[in-house]
């Protein structure tokens, strides 16, 4: 009997291997495609200082939670167990005991602290908003950088596209010279021309796929991949959304705008830290009270209570607290300075944003008009080539400004997209969303 299934068995098992599985999801050498969304999301969980601020948010709410304790009386609870082969003389008891035994429950609250604890809590909140808008700055500074290198990988690989696309246009030409060199209407100079053109073409393909592979590197950092990471069913933008009025923005930033944010809340919390100081030149009022067991046997039967009011008020202590205050009144006085600042930046920042945003849409339609005109130039030169009327040298260099054309409306749409984001990032929100 012929063994007629063994070369059907090894064509079905070749046929289950060709097709792709789930482990055939990510590009090839483990570069991992992600949309930008995706890729904002993975760059917000394992940006470092992304992580940092939120954990700077963290830190100040438990210093709130730490603040609005400080309202609340202090409550201690402790017993004790004492035993020795000895006897020994028991103050509380008037006894000689060899053991003894103790509970104590106590509660201090203080009435009266000069406004500290107001302040303090006054301060404390101020710099949770100050934290909070830290980590909205630090939020849209990393959407901001990675989409810029997001969109750096989109760049490289369409300029990967164009230098092939230029390469396949030399070897069309090289073949196209060696057909004419064969009958006779071209002379071996064109061909030679045409030969390093190709080589020309080849190195930029070499190049452009370096600088792809080292724009997924960086990108795959930022996302915290092994590998690199690279855009999945992505393009470059080809126009901005519509912006609004420059007084709309600015109203937009100065309601959500980070940096302004911050700088509001960090003035407010030098201020209520300075306040708080004044209070150490008034006088405290601290109640306490307490209640006790102790005996020498188990359990305790002698039982004793304590009320106390205690005020201190702090005459001289070496000029420290006029030394802080002066600390303070100096902070604080640097923080109003950088908030106003931030008010000057931000509508600044609008602007030359605004205004990258418009030039860089107005680029991209420069440069779509010379892929245009440098395509149809091609054409041309081709044709006049084809009759013997160009020269190689003609069509060489129409070929060339093509290469150049489509690689300047890479970078235009690429410019365009890293401005809009950049602009996101000052007004604090999404261009085409209500502030």
């Amino acid at each position: 009997m012929r063994s007629w299934w063994r070369p059907a068995l090894i064509l079905l098992v070749f046929s289950l291997t060709m097709i792709p599985g789930p482990a055939q999801a990510q590009l090839s050498g483990g570069v991992r495609a992600v949309t930008l969304e995706e890729a904002i999301r993975l760059a917000l969980e394992h940006d470092p200082a992304a992580v940092a601020a939120e954990a700077a948010v963290a830190s100040a709410e438990a210093d709130l939670w730490e603040a609005r304790g400080s309202w609340l009386p202090t409550l201690t609870v402790n017993s004790t167990y004492g035993n020795s082969s000895n006897q020994r003389f028991d103050q509380s008891t008037g006894q000689l005991v060899s053991e003894s035994y103790t509970a104590a429950a106590s509660a201090s609250y203080e009435i009266f602290g000069g406004g500290r604890r107001f302040f303090q809590h006054r301060s404390v909140g101020a710099r949770v908003r100050a934290a909070e808008a830290g980590y909205r700055a630090q939020h849209y500074q990393t959407v901001l950088n990675t989409t810029t290198a997001f969109y750096d990988a989109v760049a490289a690989g369409e300029l990967v596209r164009v230098a092939e696309q230029r390469l396949q246009r030399a070897r069309q030409q090289l073949d196209f010279a060696n057909t004419r060199l064969e009958v006779g209407t071209a002379t071996r100079s064109d061909v030679l021309r045409a030969e390093i053109e190709v080589g020309n073409a080849e190195i930029a393909v070499l190049e452009a796929e370096t600088t792809l592979r080292s724009s997924q590197l960086r990108l795959g950092r930022l996302l915290g991949i092994e590998g690199g990471a690279a855009p999945k069913a992505a393009s470059l933008p080809e126009r901005a959304p519509a912006l609004p009025p420059s007084a709309e923005l600015y109203r937009r930033g100065e309601r959500s705008s980070p940096d302004l944010q911050a700088a509001r809340a960090t003035l407010e919390e030098r201020s209520a830290t300075r306040w708080a100081l004044y209070g150490a030149y008034l006088p405290s009022i601290r109640l306490t009270g307490g209640y006790d067991w102790f005996s020498y046997q188990f359990p305790p039967r002698e039982r004793s209570w304590s009320l106390r009011v205690t005020a201190s008020l702090p005459l001289f202590n070496g000029f420290q607290r006029e030394a802080t205050a002066a600390r303070a009144l100096a902070a604080e006085r640097t923080a109003r300075a950088r908030a106003r600042d931030a008010e000057l930046a931000l509508q600044a920042q609008i602007e030359e944003a605004a205004a990258a945003i418009e030039a860089a849409e107005r680029r991209v339609e420069i440069a779509r008009r010379a892929v245009e005109l440098a395509r149809e130039d091609l054409r041309v030169q081709e044709e006049r080539y084809q009759i013997g009327v160009a020269t190689i040298v003609e069509l060489q260099t129409s070929q060339i400004t093509l290469a150049d054309a489509e690689a300047a409306h890479v970078r235009a749409r690429q410019n365009l997209g890293v401005a809009v984001a950049r602009l996101e990032a000052v007004i604090g929100g999404r261009i085409g969303e209500d502030g």
